[in-house]
């Protein structure tokens, strides 16, 4: 009789969580979830305070007043304390559909070009990793984040043209 085949797990490498933002002018700010923690609505809001205080740097009269915040569907970003927030600093949140990666800058245009650029390199202290982020980001030039929010408003119309159904093949 022959002996049943086992699978051995191997560790996988561990993952670092980060909310990053930002516009079609590059990148804003990168906030690395802490070891061992998730993103809730308490972290969510914190980042969004930074954005602010990102914001009141460049627009010191208007903050994140009048910005407009595409942001996904998870409970973090629709928390009552988050939504709160932003209302008081009058951020205009733009309706994103869920399951809809299609639809969002960061899942076809940011994802894979950070991924492309981490793939195959170790970061042992987490600030290497940071700094590599950072490297990345700064390095894609402006005018490809511009064309990302262009394509974005291509790929709305085509959600809309076909009725909300999926699609694939855009460039």
């Amino acid at each position: 009789m022959k002996r049943p085949c086992i699978a051995k797990r191997k560790l996988s490498v561990k993952k670092v969580m980060y909310a990053i933002f930002f516009t079609n002018l590059g990148p804003a700010i990168q906030i690395a979830v802490l070891k061992g923690k998730s993103v809730n609505s308490k972290f969510y809001r914190g980042a969004v305070i930074k954005l602010n205080k990102y914001f009141i740097r460049r627009r010191p009269a208007t903050g994140l007043s009048g910005i407009r915040l595409l942001h996904g569907n998870a409970s973090s970003h629709n928390a009552a304390i988050v939504r709160e927030f932003l209302r008081q600093e009058t951020v205009v949140e733009i309706a994103h559909p869920p399951y809809s990666p299609d639809l969002a800058p960061s899942d076809y245009f940011l994802f894979p070009r950070l991924k492309k650029y981490l793939t195959g390199r170790k970061y042992k202290p987490r600030k290497d990793l940071r700094s590599a982020i950072v490297q990345c980001l700064k390095g894609i030039h402006t005018k490809d984040y511009e064309t990302a929010f262009k394509n974005w408003i291509k790929r709305l119309k085509l959600c809309i043209t076909h009725k909300g159904e999926y699609f694939e093949g855009i460039r």
